[in-house]
């Protein structure tokens, strides 16, 4: 009787066990990452600290052109952001940027600073927030879709 007792024990068991090992499916939306894609335009702020550590800044309306994987920059550009286009990724939280026109011979610290390396960013709906820090720079891109 006690082995057809543990064999109905075991046949009860079973179905338990393997629901248990299944595995769950996540939810399409769970791995989803927010790229950013479209026509942006809004303000981009440096902040630059001096060696005095007096805040100087300075600011430009620029564009910013986001299609696939490859982006734009214009707008404004004679002062303190510099035009530039390549290549992106993101992956929910930081995005690189990878600037075609800066070569090994552009210098670090140039007047006009391209969108070039890895920044934080929100995006929901019209609004990008990508914005990044140094040292002595701070770099703000406040922009809306359109």
């Amino acid at each position: 009787m006690t082995v057809k007792k543990i064999n109905y024990f075991l046949l009860l068991l079973f179905p338990a066990l393997i629901t248990g090992c299944l595995k769950n499916s996540a939810s399409t939306n769970e791995n989803t990452i927010n790229t950013p894609q479209g026509n942006f335009t809004g303000n981009f702020t440096l902040i630059h600290k001096s060696s005095k550590g007096t805040l100087d800044t300075a600011y430009a309306t620029i564009t910013l052109a986001m299609n696939g994987t490859n982006y734009v920059v214009s707008g404004d550009t004679t002062t303190i952001q510099a035009p530039s286009n390549g290549t992106f990724s993101a992956d929910g939280s930081i995005i690189t940027f990878v600037d075609a026109t800066v070569t090994k011979r552009t210098p670090l610290n140039t007047p006009k600073k391209h969108l070039n390396g890895p920044f934080l960013y929100t995006y929901s709906g019209p609004n990008l927030h990508i914005y990044g820090a140094s040292d002595t720079l701070s770099y703000d891109y406040k922009l809306t879709g359109f």
